[in-house]
């Protein structure tokens, strides 16, 4: 029972999260600029690692 608690609960998240399409934007667009703050202070920017191919890996703490 408590699974099928952890398997509607993602439905219902993932059902909200539809990625809705920029105002411009079209498949194959370059991605707008941006910047977010880094875990060791500063920011990150897209521009940083323009012509690096880089690997992002996200790891939720509640999946496990």
């Amino acid at each position: 029972m408590r699974r099928m608690g952890w398997v509607l609960g993602a439905a219902l998240v993932l059902a909200g999260c539809r990625p809705t399409p920029a105002a411009g934007l079209q498949v194959g667009d370059e991605a707008p600029g941006f910047s977010l703050p880094a875990v060791g202070g500063g920011e990150v920017a897209l521009a940083d690692y323009a012509g690096v191919r880089p690997v992002l890996l996200f790891f939720h703490m509640a999946v496990g």
